[in-house]
């Protein structure tokens, strides 16, 4: 194996293991998994988004996107739109009821897994350093966007 690969592996397994662990946490304690937190986070965030624009910030597929708002919607966390000057685009908007749960339930969820399953087994100077090096790597392949990284 080369020197690279061991890096690679340990890194893109960490990951893995760090959502799965996050995911697990924010379901027993908010009740939705990771990535429906980050869909309501991210139209809390940005405001009404058009479907392919939230599957590209969640990184998922636009099935995946879709299937992901027919279950916040059933809860009544997001509701579909059809602006009136385009009757081919859909936006997802969050509802009332949706901005309620992230911010009583999903957020403080999700914090409490950051720092449960990252960054509390992390020094400071680790998380310094995967910061630069998630920056140089996203830089590299030309998907540095600070839109898809706003906390």
């Amino acid at each position: 194996m080369s020197d690279s690969l061991y890096p690679w592996l340990h890194i893109q397994q960490g990951v893995v293991a760090v959502q799965d662990a996050m995911n697990a946490m924010i379901e027993a304690e908010a009740g939705c998994t990771l990535i429906e937190h980050s869909a309501l986070y991210r139209l809390k965030q940005f405001g009404d988004l058009r479907m392919g624009e939230l599957a590209e910030l969640l990184a998922i597929s636009p099935s995946g996107v879709t299937r992901l708002i027919d279950r916040l919607a059933r809860r009544g966390w997001v509701t579909r739109v059809q602006p009136e000057a385009s009757r081919r685009e859909v936006l997802a908007r969050l509802t009332p009821e949706g901005l309620a749960a992230l911010n009583t339930r999903t957020r403080p969820a999700y914090h409490r897994a950051v720092e449960e399953s990252f960054s509390g087994l992390l020094t400071e100077r680790d998380l310094a350093d995967l910061r630069r090096i998630g920056h140089k790597l996203l830089a590299g392949h030309d998907r540095w966007d600070a839109k898809r990284f706003a906390t």
